[in-house]
């Protein structure tokens, strides 16, 4: 099971930049910086757990800002196999979120 401390463990020996705080904040987030663009690329990632209110399943999640200042690219684990609808739109980004993302999960399986 993937936790807070495995998953920062893991980004740092990316070295990408993360912020977890769990007196504020119930999630790790990461800023990874892609050369040539503006934004970062923004990882969150929240443990999952089970109460008596209820379950709440793991989240880990890519999000990043185009350029365009209003498009934005998500990839989690649940889109993963997802058909792409919009193949043309940031063809050239989707790759390099893509690739990013997998680099994390290889590293997380390198560890588990």
């Amino acid at each position: 099971m993937l936790t807070y401390s495995l998953l920062e463990q893991v980004l740092i020996r990316l070295k990408y930049t993360v912020d977890l705080n769990l007196r504020y904040h119930a999630k790790l987030t990461a800023f990874i910086p892609v050369d040539g663009y503006e934004s970062d690329i923004e990882l969150e990632f929240r443990e999952g757990y089970t109460s008596e209110l209820g379950d709440r399943d793991a989240l880990l999640q890519l999000e990043w800002l185009m350029a365009d200042g209003e498009s934005c690219l998500v990839l989690d684990n649940n889109s993963l196999e997802a058909i792409d609808e919009v193949p043309h739109i940031f063809p050239t980004e989707k790759l390099i979120l893509r690739k990013v993302f997998d680099q994390i999960l290889e590293e997380i399986a390198k560890e588990s």
